[in-house]
């Protein structure tokens, strides 16, 4: 899994916007939308209340982004922590 082109805007405690793109490793489109909507459980556990969108990508897309790993940004690095400990978990 990677996360990348990352864009929130908000204040954490009122209302947080998250968009991002995420490749999945995933055989189906209800593989990859059950990953997804784990990624926005952990994520509204984290900022509630939010509004998450995320684009799915295919396992072979090539992203000219960093990855989630080299986020920049302070709500960015946040919710690229939030995915890194939770990678495991989204994948199973």
């Amino acid at each position: 899994m990677n996360c990348h082109d990352i864009a929130s805007r908000g204040i954490i405690g009122r209302q947080v916007f998250i968009e991002m793109h995420m490749i999945v490793e995933a055989s189906d489109v209800e593989t990859a939308h059950k990953i997804t909507e784990e990624v926005e459980a952990r994520l509204e556990a984290r900022f509630n209340p939010v509004r998450v969108l995320i684009h799915i990508e295919p396992p072979d897309y090539k992203s000219v982004q960093n990855p989630v790993h080299g986020a920049g940004g302070l709500m960015t690095g946040i919710i690229a922590k939030v995915i890194r400990e939770n990678r495991k978990s989204f994948c199973t």
